[in-house]
């Protein structure tokens, strides 16, 4: 099973300086008993300082390890909780000075290294050692978990971006490994979304369904609250429905229903939480309809159809897919065409009608569609698709004329006059005509020598970014320019920008992005380049 795969932040690098916080209760750690600690913590503040040979700082860490782990038994009667915070801090700011010089990447370092006199060629895993003593810190007092929070970052922070660089590069399973091994040290705490966004995306890109659908709701739950992160949050959560109900499309029965009625009660409760979110409502019809509950999905199609106005453009394009989706053709094609009258010229509303124009047999409409599709688009082959099935459908209807005619002048035992000749000829033309146009339309399609699809559409405020790529369906390099324009929801021209890509060889694609400014673009429009 392929699923789309969908991200937030797979290149974000984590930066290692505190996050702001609310006010907050005290986190009171005496660090001032017995000596060792003392010692270990102003080994620790001499080694933060921003001065220094990094081989200095790390030899003040491993005084201040010494100093913590040798008596250790005495240390932790006289204070525990203390020689566990300065000890954790110990690891975390090794782990920085580490992973700074490109050393012990991995966080499992030589006990000798860190200055344990005890077992020195032996290994110390870091993050479980420095989880460990934070957790003692924390279980004393709650009030630390903010004091902690970020000395739990400078280990959590390497490893997710150590793993974002193996998920680019394709390396799923040392992503995978790397990023839980970064939980295991910072679950539960703001930042670790990024974490369970690159572990839901390894799990998809391994048909793990399930389990990125736990990691994506996790990173919704950890984003709750932060209100520069609400769009984005709300993103994730619409992709967690779509993707539960792309499972469910894969299955049968009684199980296919559990799925839909399991993106039901997400997309509900997410519309507690945001009332009357467009796409959520019509993402929550289809998933109804699929799951036995067609009245409640009635009334949401419903009263999109009846309503258009009270909704933008890109939610009843939404709409109507999910209506598509949940074959109800009739609701799509309103939706569709309600859309395409607050912005005239939208290449996937356009495309979207036509198809379903053409499912519900209402040929006669569709020329007009088609044509509006190709001035939009007119790189595309699968739009010369849909013309060849339109003409396809116009031969088979003069053939059954013709078939009809020929078996009424039977019927009627006469001599053909001129009118029947002259009516024969026509039918015979019309036949010839449609049949024409199909193969003309077939072989644009199975022959076409370039394709433009578009993959990026995004709107920040007056800017606006078109990407994409253009393939090359010959055998040998080409080089295209595409003259984009930028259209208003009623088609008229904002403005326009040049997309040069070069040398692409045969049989392969390239990336376009134009990036332009324009007040009130809402759709595009280019100009053939292929022939």
């Amino acid at each position: 099973m392929t699923l789309s795969r969908f991200s937030v932040a797979v290149s974000l690098a984590l930066a290692l300086h505190p996050v702001p916080a609310m006010a907050q209760a005290k986190c009171e750690v005496d660090e001032k008993k017995p000596n060792q600690v003392k010692d270990a913590a102003n080994a620790l503040a001499k080694a933060a300082l921003p001065i220094g040979k990094p081989e200095d700082k790390l030899k003040s860490v491993g005084q201040a390890v010494a100093l913590l782990t040798k008596d250790q038994e005495k240390i932790v009667a006289a204070n525990a909780v203390g020689r566990a915070f300065v000890l954790g801090r110990a690891y975390g700011l090794y782990a920085e000075l580490a992973m700074s010089q490109g050393r012990d990447s991995s966080l499992f370092v030589k006990r000798s290294a860190l200055g344990f006199t005890t077992e020195p060629e032996g290994t110390l895993d870091l993050v479980a050692a420095a989880d460990e003593a934070f957790d003692t810190v924390e279980a004393s007092n709650a009030a630390c978990k903010d004091d902690t929070e970020e000395w739990r970052r400078r280990l959590y922070a390497p490893l997710v971006n150590a793993a974002v660089n193996l998920y680019n590069q394709q390396q799923m399973d040392s992503a995978g490994a790397l990023v839980k091994r970064g939980l295991s040290v910072y679950d539960g705490y703001k930042l670790a979304y990024i974490g369970y966004n690159i572990l839901g995306n390894v799990q998809q890109s391994k048909d793990s369904i399930d389990a990125a659908v736990g990691s994506f709701k996790k990173m919704a739950e950890l984003m709750k609250g932060d209100t520069s992160q609400v769009d984005e949050r709300k993103n994730v959560m619409m992709n967690v429905a779509q993707l539960v109900m792309a499972q469910a499309e894969t299955l049968d029965g009684d199980a296919k229903k559990a799925k839909f009625t399991d993106a039901t009660t997400y997309l509900e409760a997410f519309l507690v939480e945001f009332p009357g979110d467009p796409k959520a409502q019509g993402a929550l019809a289809r998933a109804q309809i699929a799951s036995g509950n067609t009245a409640a999905a009635d009334k949401v199609f419903g009263d999109m159809v009846a309503n258009p106005d009270k909704f933008s453009d890109g939610a009843l394009f939404e709409a109507g897919v999910n209506a598509a989706r949940a074959d109800r053709a009739t609701d799509a094609a309103a939706l569709f065409g309600a859309g395409l009258k607050k912005n005239v010229a939208s290449r996937d509303g356009l495309f979207n009608l036509s198809v379903t124009l053409q499912k519900l047999e209402k040929w006669n409409e569709v020329p007009a569609i088609l044509s509006r599709l190709l001035v939009v688009d007119p790189e595309n082959p699968e739009n010369y698709q849909l013309w060849a099935l339109y003409f396809q459908n116009q031969a088979s209807v003069v053939k059954k004329k013709t078939t009809d005619f020929n078996a009424a002048a039977k019927a009627k035992k006469t001599p053909a006059t001129a009118a029947d000749r002259q009516a024969a000829t026509e039918l015979e033309n019309q036949y010839k005509a449609a049949n024409d146009s199909l193969m003309k339309y077939f072989k644009r399609f199975t022959e076409a020598p370039v394709k433009l699809t578009v993959n990026l559409w995004s709107h920040d405020g007056n800017k606006h970014t078109l990407g994409g790529s253009i393939e090359n369906l010959t055998d040998a390099e080409k080089s295209y320019t595409v003259k984009f324009e930028f259209l208003d929801a009623a088609g008229n021209v904002v403005t326009a920008k040049e997309a040069a890509v070069g040398a692409v060889a045969g049989k392969k694609s390239k990336a376009f992005r134009v990036e332009v400014e324009g007040a009130g673009v809402v759709a595009y429009r280019y100009a053939p380049f292929g022939s």
